[in-house]
C-alpha cells in the first residue's frame, strides 16, 4: 500500500485573504509539481484533503495528475493540530493507495508517527507543496521519496522540468 502525504501550496497571508487561498506562486508551484510527478504514474483510490480552502485547491490541482479513482474527499482530522493516530489507523484499515493533502504540523507529525510510532521522533521538512511517498509492507512504513516545488525549476526543450 502506498500513501502520499502532501502539504498545501503557498497561501495568501491572512490579513490580505482571510480564507487563505493559494497564492499565485502557490498555484504555479503546485501545478508545476503536478506536471512533474505526473510522469511517476501515481495511482490512488482517493485524495483526502482538509476543509481549509488552500488544501482543497491543492488537492484539485494535484488530482489532474494523479486522477484518483474515487475522487476527492473532504476529510475531518487533517487540520494543523489534529491528532495523527486516528487518521493513521483509518489509513491502515482502508488498505488502499491514498493521497492526503493537509497542513503543518499535522503532515510532519503523521510522517513521524508512521515511520517511528512517535509523532515527534522524525523531522521531515514539508515545505509548501511538498509530497512524500510512503509504502506500507509487512507491518511497517518506509519513506520512498520526497519532492517539493523548488526541485523542479523550468521545462527543458522537450517539455520536461529540470531538477534543481
Amino acid at each position: 500500500m502506498k500513501l502520499y502525504l502532501m502539504r498545501h501550496g503557498k497561501a495568501n497571508p491572512e490579513n490580505i485573504d482571510p480564507g487563505k487561498s493559494l497564492s499565485d506562486v502557490g498555484e504555479k508551484d503546485v501545478t508545476r509539481l503536478a506536471e512533474s510527478i505526473g510522469y511517476l504514474d501515481i495511482r490512488v483510490e482517493q485524495i483526502w484533503h482538509s476543509e481549509k480552502k488552500r488544501a482543497k485547491q491543492t488537492a484539485e490541482i494535484i488530482s489532474a495528475a494523479v486522477k484518483p479513482q474515487k475522487g476527492l474527499v473532504e476529510k475531518s482530522g487533517l487540520l494543523p493540530n489534529d491528532q495523527v493516530t486516528r487518521v493513521a489507523k483509518e489509513i491502515i484499515a482502508i488498505n488502499a493507495d491514498l493521497m492526503l493533502v493537509g497542513h503543518l504540523p499535522f503532515m510532519s507529525k503523521l510522517a513521524s508517527y508512521l515511520l517511528s510510532g512517535d509523532e515527534d521522533t522524525c523531522a521531515i521538512d514539508f515545505s509548501a507543496g511538498a509530497v512524500a511517498c510512503f509504502e506500507y509492507d509487512k507491518g511497517r512504513w518506509t519513506l520512498c521519496w520526497l519532492v517539493y516545488p523548488g526541485l523542479f525549476k523550468q521545462k527543458d526543450k522537450h517539455g520536461f522540468y529540470s531538477y534543481h
